[in-house]
């Protein structure tokens, strides 16, 4: 056996090449492993391709509304074939920073498929050769795919994301059967490239899991796209067409259109690893405890590979602390009630912490609406609002959602209070520029107190079941 590694990583996605580096910096001779595309799914395939096609849909919804700003412009139409060449250069440039990165830290980079052995000996295949490696300690890092649920991807008609960000044209009409993340994301996007969209989701709201109020101006926006949101009803028979697909829907609705994606969620990439033989078990993803180790000690799981994931950043704190945890004595733990969830459609919506639906009757809700923002107003983006969720007693920040311009931007304002342990009042009493998109979080904060400078609006209880009807604009 030729190569041995203090730490071997499988999967150099988010989790994968942040354990990696890690290693690397502790000086431990470390290698990557990677059976695809150096930077794994979210470089490729995922948060990176994706966000780029969503600043070109800003552009154009900005463009379109250029009369509001006093700007006449012509038509605007989308040239996709630049568009994702500006895609592929955005990867490759990122990609090509990566792996110089990785390689100046001493990681060896390995490509092939890797699978255990043993427990300490890892089979890698590649080009029709194999070979062995020597590992003392692994991290398994091998992502998720897209589920296809009870239909097949045929990437023609039926399309998983990565299928769709391969197109080469704009169909006329688009099915989206999820209305997560993923689904509301392409959307919005898609929906400003002139593209007629329809969600199908099986909740009674979009986004399920998240604030009802905010989801609702998210989808109040979409609608306003052009986007047609079918909620409480599922996909009960996807058929081709001469014209694309036909769905026919358990509410006895039917929806004809030329593509339609599948956006009803990942499967974690486990199969092929081997994981059987050293018992260690998998259960909608590979089990880990609170340390992210498997039942073999000396073997860690970071992201997607887990069940219930789906966070790139997340994925890349995982990779630090399993290299922590797999070198040192006392192993520690990742709070992940402290790390914000966002979603990158039209508007932004963004939270971390505690929901207004979980806070018990003892905390105070504030609500701050962009559209009482001078700079909101300047830039033409009066939509949505910050809400923050506080322990009455202690002032503490428990929780906040923000839906709205650069939100994901924003709600690390929040992010860093919830982790820091600050009060409503520390972050009431922060100066913020004026006139900028921050002060909404200080005048949300300020609302506790009954102190915000741009509304006489004051904070209250939780709100519990039937979402509330929005307040003002």
């Amino acid at each position: 056996m030729s190569r041995r590694y203090e730490v071997a990583v499988i999967g150099s996605g988010p989790g994968g090449y942040v354990a990696a580096l890690a290693a690397g910096r502790r000086g431990l001779r470390a290698c990557l492993i990677e059976r695809e595309a150096w930077g794994g799914v979210c470089l490729n395939t995922g948060c990176i391709p994706t966000k780029a096609l969503t600043a070109v849909a800003h552009a154009m919804r900005t463009i379109k509304q250029a009369s509001a700003l006093g700007i006449r412009v012509g038509e605007a139409r989308v040239d996709l074939p630049a568009v994702m060449a500006r895609n592929a250069r955005i990867i490759a440039t990122l990609q090509q920073g990566l792996t110089g990165l990785l390689r100046q830290q001493g990681i060896e980079l390995i490509a092939g498929e890797a699978s255990f052995e043993d427990a300490h000996t890892l089979r890698l295949a590649s080009g029709g050769r194999t070979e062995l490696l020597a590992a003392e300690r692994v991290i398994i890092a091998t992502g998720a795919q897209p589920s296809s649920g009870p239909w097949t991807f045929d990437g023609v008609r039926r399309l998983s994301y990565r299928h769709l960000l391969a197109m080469t044209e704009l169909p006329a009409s688009l099915l989206i059967i999820g209305g997560g993340v993923i689904g509301c994301e392409f959307a919005s996007c898609l929906a400003h490239f002139g593209v007629a969209v329809t969600i199908v989701e099986q909740q009674p709201q979009i986004l399920p899991g998240e604030d009802p109020e905010a989801v609702r101006v998210l989808a109040r926006s979409l609608q306003a796209q052009g986007v047609a949101l079918l909620t409480g009803t599922t996909v009960q028979e996807l058929n081709d067409s001469s014209e694309g697909v036909q769905a026919r829907l358990t509410s006895g609705q039917v929806v004809k259109a030329r593509r339609c994606l599948i956006a009803i969620g990942q499967r974690p990439n486990v199969q092929g690893l081997g994981l059987e033989r050293l018992g260690i078990k998998i259960d909608g993803g590979i089990e880990v405890d609170a340390h992210l180790l498997t039942s073999q000690r000396h073997i860690a799981a970071v992201g997607d590979c887990l069940a219930g994931h789906g966070l790139a950043h997340l994925a890349s704190a995982e990779g630090w602390l399993a290299v922590r945890n797999l070198c040192e004595k006392t192993p520690d733990a990742l709070d992940r009630t402290r790390v914000p969830r966002c979603v990158y459609a039209d508007p932004e919506l963004a939270h971390v912490g505690m929901l207004e639906s979980e806070a018990p009757a003892s905390c105070r809700v504030s609500r701050f609406s962009f559209a009482a923002l001078g700079k909101s107003l300047c830039d033409e983006e009066p939509e949505g609002f910050v809400k923050l969720v506080v322990d009455a007693a202690t002032g503490r920040v428990l929780g906040a959602t923000i839906v709205g311009s650069q939100a994901s931007s924003l709600i690390h304002l929040a992010v860093l209070a919830i982790h820091q342990g600050l009060t409503a009042r520390q972050l009431a009493h922060t100066v913020t520029a004026h006139p900028t998109l921050p002060e909404a979080v200080s005048e949300a904060a300020a609302q506790i107190y009954g102190e915000a400078l741009t509304t006489s609006i004051t904070a209250r209880a939780p709100r519990r079941g039937q979402t509330p009807q929005l307040e003002g604009v």
